[in-house]
């Protein structure tokens, strides 16, 4: 069994969550058109970043590891969430972002919707 690496855990939590906010966006985006295709890729894209994540915090699949794991595992599923909610405030707020989760920043001039 591998020592938990608490800076590693910690920042993969963190990291989890902030990769999966795009996602979820994206998500949320290809759910509303339809696109099966996109809805899978926006879900299954960021596992493998997450297992290497894991992996670095030194957590393993045995019993002592799953409480650990399953903060992991609700860190993805609230980047996911979270994304999909501003994807919704979005649209709800008259915008039309598409896929791009940096296209509701506002900028200094006061304009809406501007993509990066």
């Amino acid at each position: 069994m591998r020592t938990l690496n608490a800076g590693w855990f910690i920042a993969g939590l963190v990291i989890t969550f902030l990769v999966n906010v795009p996602f979820g966006f994206w998500r949320a985006d290809a759910k509303r058109r339809k696109s099966k295709l996109e809805w899978a890729l926006a879900v299954h894209l960021p596992v493998p970043l997450v297992v290497v994540l894991r992996r670095l915090a030194g957590l393993s699949w045995d019993t002592s590891g799953v409480p650990l794991i399953i903060a992991f595992v609700l860190a993805y599923f609230l980047g996911q969430k979270t994304g999909g909610k501003l994807y919704t405030r979005a649209v709800e707020s008259g915008l039309e972002p598409g896929r791009n989760v940096f296209a509701v920043l506002r900028f200094g001039n006061g304009r809406e919707g501007e993509a990066i």
